[in-house]
């Protein structure tokens, strides 16, 4: 079975450490990978979605720890992110423990939450750390969840892709060349 050669390596000798690299560089496509990983057999399922949930949660920390200690000094360096922040961080200030629980849901906010709750004096680490472990399991079970349960529907297309890929690249050669 091929799904993307060094991928599926990558996941058959270090799946957890895979699976925990990969959302703590990334997030949900790696999230998917692992789930679909796993439902081939290469590590055990819910290991493989507590290995994201330590990446994930330790990025989400990490961001925010950076952030909370230098972030005030990059604004002084960077006004136009300021302002982004000023403009977004209205609709923040109405609910922030709701956006802090749901930022992982939100494709694409997740950075910009972080950031404007570590700016905020009154978002402690423990207080982020707590909201972002329940957003993060909440993540997890709806993006986990929806991957095992597709996982074979994307295991099927993954082949036909790469026999596509495989032929597409001779005729790539033989046009080229």
């Amino acid at each position: 079975m091929i799904i993307l050669g060094s991928v599926e390596q990558l996941y058959k000798t270090c799946g957890y450490l895979a699976s925990f690299l990969g959302t703590l560089l990334e997030g949900e496509i790696l999230l998917l990978t692992s789930v679909v990983s796993s439902k081939l057999g290469y590590f055990n399922f819910y290991g493989g979605l507590i290995a994201a949930f330590l990446g994930a949660f330790s990025r989400d920390s990490i961001l925010f720890l950076i952030t909370k200690k230098q972030g005030r000094k990059l604004l002084v360096k960077k006004p136009k992110l300021q302002k982004r922040l000023d403009d977004a961080s209205g609709w923040y200030d109405k609910s922030p423990l709701i956006y802090l629980t749901s930022y992982r849901l939100m494709y694409g906010f997740s950075t910009v939450i972080i950031m404007l709750s570590a700016l905020k004096e009154n978002i402690s680490y423990p207080k982020f750390a707590f909201h972002s472990a329940i957003g993060i399991g909440l993540w997890i079970l709806v993006i986990g969840g929806l991957g095992y349960f597709y996982a074979n529907i994307m295991i099927e297309k993954l082949n036909l892709l790469s026999d596509y890929c495989f032929i597409n690249s001779w005729i790539g050669l033989l046009v080229f060349y």
